[in-house]
C-alpha cells in the first residue's frame, strides 16, 4: 500500500510499499507534541492500527502536526479574511471558503489559486493546509490570486 505523509513546514514523504498489516506507526515518526490525522478529516488516527484498518485498499494520506487549529489569514485584492481551520483541511476547501468570504462568484473564482506571500508557485490543492505552516507556529498567511489575468 502507498502512504503519503505530510508535516508542518512542507515535509512530504511517500512510502510506496507498506504492508497492509503494518501498523501506521511503522511508516511515520511522530514527535511528542504531534497528532496524526487523515487528510480532510479532523479526527486523530490511532497509529497502532494497521494501514489496512485505517485506509482499506486505498492509498493513505496523513498529516502529522503539532497544531490542533491553525489561524489562516487570506489576502485578496488588498483585503484580508481570517479563518480558523484544522491542519488536515484541504487547501482546496480553504480556497472555496475564502472565495465565498470575499463574495466571489463562480466565474470570478474559476481561476483562483493560493500562494504563500512572495511565492511564484501555487499551493497544491489536494495537500492539507497544515503542510504549509512552519514548525513552531500555528498561523499562516496566504494570498488568493488569479492564475490567468484577462487580456485586452
Amino acid at each position: 500500500m502507498r502512504i503519503h505523509t505530510y508535516a508542518g513546514g512542507g515535509d512530504v514523504q511517500t512510502h510506496p510499499d507498506v504492508a497492509p498489516g503494518a501498523p501506521l506507526r511503522e511508516c511515520i515518526v511522530v514527535e511528542v507534541d504531534e497528532l496524526v490525522y487523515r487528510v480532510g478529516d479532523e479526527a486523530a488516527l490511532d497509529i497502532e492500527q494497521t494501514v489496512f484498518a485505517l485506509f482499506g485498499e486505498e492509498p493513505g494520506h496523513v498529516i502529522r502536526h503539532h497544531c490542533r487549529e491553525i489561524a489562516v489569514t487570506v489576502s485578496y485584492a488588498g483585503q484580508d479574511q481570517k479563518f480558523s481551520v484544522h491542519p488536515a483541511e484541504h487547501v482546496k476547501r480553504l480556497q472555496k471558503r475564502a472565495a465565498k468570504a470575499f463574495q466571489l462568484d463562480a466565474a470570478t473564482s474559476a481561476d483562483l489559486a493560493m500562494r504563500l506571500p512572495g511565492a511564484t508557485t501555487d499551493l497544491v490543492a489536494s495537500y492539507p493546509i497544515g503542510a504549509y505552516v512552519p514548525r513552531g507556529t500555528c498561523a499562516v498567511t496566504v494570498d488568493l490570486i488569479h492564475v490567468t489575468r484577462p487580456q485586452g
